[in-house]
């Protein structure tokens, strides 16, 4: 299975000979002019060739590269948490015992999935990297269906900045590529809500100067469906010592009322009047 698809991977490798190209004679131009003010010409030509083909070939690499690269951001999180475990683990292996650097590992495993807050802490924050990984997935599909249909060329995926949780789900930044714009996918948040095994999905601008940024909010769930206890029964007097019983109000709305059943308020003589 390739990490790249191969139309977008020789699209980039044709962006990167052209980047080489402009990059290296802009570059050698540009060094030789500067370099014939201070040594020879021949000298500032053979510089400039120099800096040229450095520069030439660092560009077309950065450009060849570069799906390379935003799969390992996509995949950033899981690759520093997976190197910083084993990392720990063959560190404290090394300076005490293999035994002793297992027992510590599975103490930390179970203090992150027993305790009910600490497992309800992980698991939000695991809902985040899947649902990064989701927006990716149904991007990357957008992407295939433009080549697919003869795109001229493959559509910028979008950055995915941060993803927190919520008290509903997560809530996700987006940069926007070109290609892309808020109107376009606020059609398509039922998908997307599809796509991240939400129930709802939202999408709004998340800055005023900056069209490209925006805010999803994923629900999967209603944060204010449980019971809220609240602190004001608390300060009814005798509460606290079982004397007295809350009052409970049923808070039915009233049936069969008229406005012809309300009383106007009597009105008010004028203040102040002029005689």
């Amino acid at each position: 299975m390739a990490i790249v698809d191969a139309p977008e991977s020789q699209w980039y490798a044709r962006r990167a000979g052209v980047t080489a190209v402009v990059v290296g004679l802009t570059s050698d131009t540009l060094v030789t002019a500067v370099s014939s003010v201070f040594c020879p010409l021949l000298l500032a030509v053979a510089i400039g060739a120099l800096a040229g083909v450095v520069c030439a070939v660092v560009a077309a690499v950065l450009v060849r590269i570069w799906p390379v690269l935003r799969v390992l951001w996509w995949w950033s999180i899981e690759i520093t948490a997976a190197v910083g475990a084993v990392g720990g683990w063959v560190t404290l292996a090394h300076l005490t015992s293999s035994w002793l650097a297992s027992a510590v590992a599975l103490v930390a495993a179970l203090g992150c999935l027993v305790p009910r807050r600490v497992r309800q802490f992980v698991w939000a924050w695991a809902w985040c990297l899947v649902v990064r990984h989701r927006l990716r997935l149904y991007f990357a599909t957008l992407a295939r269906a433009v080549v697919r249909t003869g795109g001229p060329r493959p559509v910028a995926l979008p950055l995915l900045l941060w993803a927190r949780p919520t008290p509903a789900g997560e809530r996700v930044w987006l940069w926007l590529r070109p290609g892309l714009s808020l109107e376009a996918l606020e059609g398509k948040a039922p998908l997307i809500a599809v796509v991240c095994i939400a129930k709802q999905v939202r999408i709004a601008p998340a800055s005023e100067r900056y069209a490209a940024l925006l805010r999803v909010d994923i629900a999967r769930r209603d944060p204010l469906a449980g019971r809220i206890d609240s602190p004001l029964a608390l300060l009814i007097p005798g509460l606290l010592n079982n004397q007295a019983d809350v009052p409970v109000s049923p808070a039915v709305p009233p049936v069969g009322l008229e406005l012809a059943d309300i009383e106007d308020p009597a009105p008010e003589p004028p203040r102040g009047g002029r005689r």
